[in-house]
């Protein structure tokens, strides 16, 4: 389940969870009937970590088949079966099922990953369970009201689904995936610079988790999500994503608290990468 950890130029990137087989849908536009549920892939699950040996930035991804998306600390994973997790980023909503040949102790396992690397909750109050067993056909029908729900109390209105048909969302599937692959790659290459990154500290709930070394800085979402909405509009270029948490200067003593570093592209770096991106459609 744990591969090996394989030296780059510039970094290096850990296998951190591998599983041979598990399912990944896209949970569309619409309300009540007019719900989509899209299968986008099914095959290898792998969870990458990418450190940069210059920068001490680190970036955690998501893999099914060929299809990728980041991990962050400030994007939410939620636990909402014994074997089923939904991923909240902006714009798009992913649900992946383990199959039912994997234990109870591998799901644990990745449930530690995922409450290391995101932003991790669980639906299971510990005495009505999980909303709808994994392999009911309504599973991602009943589980996505609830999902939708978590997001908007901890998001508000800075978090919707994607707005219009399934042909657009789907595009912006396939360019997290891009952007995701682009940036995890740049980190083993060297195409990401220090002069393309800026760093942040923020203040999110310990809930058990580790405390990093002062130089480590996690990725936050908009290293990926920056990208992928500034390619349209290459001329007016916009950084900053309203899922970042609250900033660590803010004092809220209701629960205890880590200070995190994250770091995302400044105005350079989302350029940098977007010319990239403009060479290759040409």
């Amino acid at each position: 389940m744990i591969g090996t950890r394989r030296e780059h130029p510039h970094g290096t990137v850990t296998d951190i969870f591998n599983l041979d087989c598990a399912s990944l849908i896209a949970m569309e536009i619409g309300q009540g009937e007019e719900q989509s549920f899209t299968f986008l892939r099914a095959g290898a699950f792998v969870v990458n970590l990418y450190v940069q040996a210059i920068t001490h930035v680190m970036m955690t991804t998501c893999t099914v088949s060929d299809l990728q998306w980041p991990l962050s600390r400030d994007s939410m994973v939620i636990r909402i079966g014994e074997r089923s997790f939904a991923f909240v980023m902006l714009g798009l909503l992913y649900g992946l099922q383990l199959p039912p040949v994997c234990d109870e102790d591998m799901v644990d396992t990745l449930e530690r990953v995922f409450m290391k690397f995101g932003d991790f909750s669980s639906v299971d109050d510990g005495e009505n369970g999980y909303p709808c067993p994994d392999n009911e056909p309504t599973f991602w029908a009943t589980v996505r009201p609830v999902v939708e729900n978590i997001a908007r109390g901890k998001l508000g209105n800075n978090w919707r689904l994607m707005e219009g048909n399934e042909a657009k969302s789907l595009s912006k599937v396939a360019r997290t995936s891009a952007a995701t692959k682009i940036v995890s790659n740049a980190i083993l290459t060297g195409f990401l610079k220090p002069m393309h990154v800026e760093t942040f500290v923020v203040k999110v709930a310990d809930q058990g988790r580790r405390h990093i070394d002062s130089e480590d800085a996690f990725s936050s979402i908009s290293a990926v999500t920056d990208i992928v909405n500034s390619f349209g509009t290459v001329r007016e270029i916009t950084v900053g994503d309203p899922q970042i948490p609250e900033d660590a200067r803010e004092e809220d003593g209701s629960e205890t608290t880590s200070r995190i570093k994250f770091w995302k592209l400044n105005q350079l770096g989302v350029a940098h990468f977007l010319q990239r991106i403009l060479k290759f459609l040409r």
